[in-house]
């Protein structure tokens, strides 16, 4: 391999996220583990075919930890005089036998029967912020910042069973990491925030366990309930905070991202609204379709040398996946650029991870795009984009790309 030639500038240009650069079809064919260069010149590999996606989230040898470590030291060196309570971004749970114990507990409490048993309150937070929607006199709406970026914020303050205060704290964090990009002291301060948030739930439910996670988690160890052990109060704050940050943007980001696609392609809106396809099959295609990543979110750095298809990996290699790639790849699914709601399967796509690495609130994040698109289409059966839907200009952040805006009338 020209491995020169191959070390093209990341991220590729794109015109719509959901019509991927030609480059990716060309690495999954040539070169699906092949150098890029990063922004700011550095190097790293871009990995793009489905089995070598998977390969890297579930095997130990590519760890996150660096990526974490990085961002405390960002961190510290844009606010030296934090002092004690500043967060470490999850850096303790990083150590794979750490990690692995972390997700025992977790996983023992936050099952797909805990996503199910929160259908019902899930509904309700999607019914409250369409009734919000519903009373505008012009029947119009700005569907990514009136509908996609709230429901999961509310959504979160529910599975935490948040107070009043607590929960428009946690607002507050959302609406600040939104505006964050690209300075480092907000983001910085937006996560100083949510910091905030997350040690006063936790003496809270310390002083007194409720119906919420972290108070499932505490019933769960003071039962002794095998499996799950004993989590300390950073390890209880870590989950907060690791569950907010991933369950609130990627989940906003996924509702307006299916909207769109599914404003793209009528034929298929009309199929779910009629109920000719099931809106579990309609997530999952959304999910591999229309996910839009741009890579960065998982980064992982090689700890020993990693042989990766026809690659030699060295250590200390910084290492990009592309989900998005993994889910157009052909080996995996039939007619890969074709949006088929119908056709949608968890097994087509990664956009949840895999192994050690899978989200444990992918189930809630399901339950969420389910009931939040079901509830949409049939409170609003005539909703339809108030422009031309392949016209949407999109902005981007580190880990998305997204509608700016997509306006919506009924």
């Amino acid at each position: 391999m020209d491995t020169a030639q191959e070390a093209d500038a990341y991220p590729f240009p794109l015109a719509c996220p959901f019509t991927q650069p030609p480059e990716l079809a060309r690495r999954r064919k040539e070169a699906p583990v092949a150098p890029v260069t990063l922004p700011g010149n550095a190097s790293a590999w871009l990995v793009t075919r489905f089995d070598d996606v998977r390969t890297v989230l579930t095997d130990e040898r590519f760890s996150r930890s660096p990526v974490r470590q990085n961002a405390v030291r960002e961190q510290r060196r844009a606010e030296p005089a934090s002092g004690p309570g500043q967060f470490d971004f999850g850096a303790g749970l990083a150590d794979p036998a750490a990690h692995a114990r972390w997700r025992s507990r977790l996983g023992s409490v936050l099952t797909p029967q805990h996503a199910e048993s929160l259908r019902p309150r899930i509904g309700q937070i999607v019914d409250e912020t369409l009734d919000e929607m519903a009373v505008r006199p012009d029947r119009t709406a700005e569907f990514v910042s009136d509908f996609a970026y709230r429901v999961p914020v509310r959504v979160l303050a529910g599975l935490f069973d948040l107070t009043p205060r607590l929960s428009d704290r946690l607002q507050g964090w959302a609406t600040r990491l939104r505006g964050a990009a690209p300075s480092t002291a907000a983001f910085g301060e937006a996560m100083r925030s949510l910091y905030e948030v997350a040690a006063e739930l936790v003496a809270r439910e310390r002083a007194e366990p409720g119906p919420g996670l972290i108070g499932l988690l505490l019933s769960a160890d003071r039962e002794g309930r095998e499996g799950t052990g004993t989590m300390t109060d950073e390890e209880l704050v870590s989950t907060v905070f690791l569950l907010a940050t991933a369950g609130y943007e990627s989940t906003a980001v996924q509702f307006a991202n299916g909207l769109l696609a599914l404003f793209q392609h009528p034929v298929e809106l009309e199929r779910l609204r009629s109920g000719s396809v099931s809106m579990a099959a309609a997530v999952e295609e959304i999910l591999r379709y229309a996910q839009a990543g741009t890579g960065f979110a998982g980064t992982t750095y090689t700890t020993e040398e990693v042989r990766l298809g026809d690659v030699t990996l060295p250590p200390g290699a910084t290492v990009l996946i592309s989900l998005d790639s993994a889910g157009r790849d052909e080996r995996r699914t039939d007619r890969p650029e074709v949006f088929a709601p119908s056709h949608g399967a968890p097994h087509h796509h990664l956009s949840f991870g895999a192994g050690g690495h899978y989200c444990l609130g992918a189930s809630v994040a399901r339950v969420e795009l389910q009931e939040g698109f079901t509830r949409l289409l049939a409170r609003f059966p005539g909703l339809r984009p108030s422009g031309d839907p392949w016209r949407t200009e999109f902005t981007r952040n580190l880990f998305h790309h997204y509608p700016r805006e997509l306006r919506v009338e009924w």
